[in-house]
């Protein structure tokens, strides 16, 4: 926040008794009644600026699905123990540690979270 300050001061002194005006440093007893004691006025113009800004930030959080990655997961998930009854022994192993590899893979793309920011400001 910007501020911008200015202040003008005016002061005036007169006698409490008769009046008189008198400079504002005067001191002891009045010019023309030679009594003792003076009023002050003080005028104060006082001016104040201000500028402020302001920023903003909008956020969207969603998730992005892929369907093609998802229809190929849901086939290795529901395929694989079917050919791991048909292949066996080190075969079905090999098959099936492929297929846990491609799918372990493959899981990240099928649902991808996404998160949109947008900024801006205002003057």
């Amino acid at each position: 926040m910007n501020e911008k300050y200015e202040a003008n001061v005016e002061m005036s002194a007169f006698c409490k008794w008769c009046g008189e005006s008198l400079s504002s440093d005067h001191t002891g007893p009045c010019p023309k009644c030679g009594r003792e004691g003076k009023t002050v006025h003080v005028k104060i113009r006082d001016s104040l600026g201000i500028r402020d800004s302001l920023f903003w930030e909008r956020r969207r959080e969603f998730f992005e699905e892929n369907p093609k990655i998802k229809i190929l997961l849901l086939g290795i998930t529901f395929g694989s123990p079917i050919i791991g009854l048909i292949c066996s022994g080190i075969l079905g192993l090999i098959v099936g540690f492929v297929f846990s590899l491609v799918s372990y893979l493959l899981g990240p793309y099928a649902v991808i979270k996404v998160r949109e920011i947008e900024r801006g400001n205002s003057y």
